[in-house]
């Protein structure tokens, strides 16, 4: 598959790996091994994380008999294309204890966790995109996740890249990485006034 060309250009030096990462929607059917599947969950692992709680759970199925229900998850806007994908996930973080304590840093650290599993994919030539449209009022109940413990944060798919050709004609054109707001918008030495 020829990727896109990418237009992005870093304001500073930083690897390639960060600018060479971002969400296509175009997925090969092309199936992961089991092999490839725990290596993207073992970048999640090595995360970094408050008092090492570990709070992220990650949720996936590829060609399993629960594809449907984990399908059936996302909303309509994305199963048009994300259901095309090899593995379909959901990411939830614990935050709260059985105990009662809430972790201030649980969604944080599951976020963490996230870019983890995405900079670990693209080492491997797999791709990832994070989906916020998800339905939230089923997703912990069709996936047997406590809503008591587990707050659910996003869904995912991953696998290799896919003709741009086969998106509907709407999604090709916003088929290929995309910018980023400049340093001076997102990073400030010393006091900020009226951020």
């Amino acid at each position: 598959m020829t990727e896109p060309t990418n237009p992005r250009t870093p304001s500073a030096s930083v690897d390639p790996l960060f600018i060479d990462r971002w969400s296509p929607r175009s997925f090969s059917d092309e199936p992961l091994t089991d092999d490839e599947v725990a290596s993207l969950f073992e970048g999640a692992r090595w995360s970094p994380s408050s008092n090492n709680m570990q709070p992220w759970l990650f949720v996936y199925e590829t060609d399993g008999p629960d594809r449907e229900v984990f399908d059936s998850i996302l909303l309509p806007g994305n199963q048009i294309w994300a259901t095309k994908a090899p593995l379909i996930g959901f990411i939830f973080a614990r935050t709260k204890s059985p105990e009662g304590r809430r972790p201030r840093t649980a969604q944080f650290d599951t976020g963490a966790a996230w870019m983890s599993l995405a900079l670990q994919a693209r080492t491997m030539g797999i791709y990832t995109h994070a989906m916020g449209g998800i339905n939230l009022d089923e997703v912990n109940e069709k996936l047997g996740v406590s809503d008591e413990f587990y707050t659910p944060i996003c869904g995912f798919a991953a696998g290799r890249l896919g003709p741009r050709e086969a998106l509907p004609s709407d999604l090709q054109e916003r088929e290929s990485p995309n910018d980023r707001k400049p340093l001076s918008e997102i990073a400030f030495k010393g006091i900020v006034e009226n951020a």
